[in-house]
């Protein structure tokens, strides 16, 4: 019975812990300046050394993006991550950005990234049983029997928080037109973060009208 319990115990937990990461927008800023607008193009780019955490965020809020109808593509797919474009002067920057035809720049940053520890408190839950008899006997039999079966210890567990800043950038006069931070919880994994992000950051954009859809997907 104590086994069948600990087994369905650590069952319910990993049930939970597959979906207990999520992201949320604590903060953002627009331009007076920016209205509502489509972009003809979009280049989504993750600010990072990272190539392959960079590729992943890039490539998970394009198919977002695309799949809400905004014509996105991944810096990392046109452009390599060469840090040595950082050095480049603006005007190159912008007609290297024009050339491809690409009117507003999406850009993703990491801020921060905490971990910490904390303990989860144990809990006592009530399982009837019969009033006589077994267990119920004698208290001997009783204490230690509710005592290691019943009260679940508790456990400590780590927590991961990723703070990450989003932009949106004109091509043509390189202005920043809206920007937001957002927090990610516990994610599992980079996949994770990157899908949690995207999902969370393209409801943000079609709620509050940041980016209008095309007409059509390309």
């Amino acid at each position: 019975m104590k086994q069948i319990r600990n087994l369905t115990l650590l069952f319910l937990v990993a049930i939970a812990l597959q979906g207990c990461y999520s992201t949320s927008i604590s903060a953002s800023w627009m331009s007076e300046a920016h209205h509502p607008r489509n972009f003809k193009k979009l280049m989504v780019i993750g600010m990072s050394t990272n190539v392959a955490a960079r590729a992943t965020f890039e490539d998970e809020l394009v198919y977002y993006m695309r799949l809400k109808g905004i014509n996105a593509v991944a810096a990392s797919s046109v452009m390599p991550p060469d840090r040595a474009l950082v050095n480049e002067s603006p005007e190159v920057q912008k007609k290297r950005l024009v050339d491809e035809g690409f009117d507003g720049v999406f850009a993703i940053s990491l801020l921060e990234k905490n971990e910490s520890t904390k303990y989860v408190y144990g809990s006592n839950d009530y399982m009837p049983t019969s009033f006589y008899g077994g267990y119920y006997g004698s208290f001997y039999s009783y204490y230690p029997h509710m005592y290691s079966n019943v009260y679940q210890p508790g456990y400590y567990a780590a927590s991961t928080e990723i703070i990450m800043n989003s932009s949106l950038f004109d091509v043509e006069s390189g202005e920043l037109l809206w920007s937001a931070q957002s927090d990610t919880s516990d994610p599992s994994s980079v996949d994770d973060a990157a899908h949690s992000y995207a999902k969370s950051m393209i409801t943000q954009i079609l709620k509050r009208k940041i980016i209008i859809p095309n007409n059509t997907k390309k």
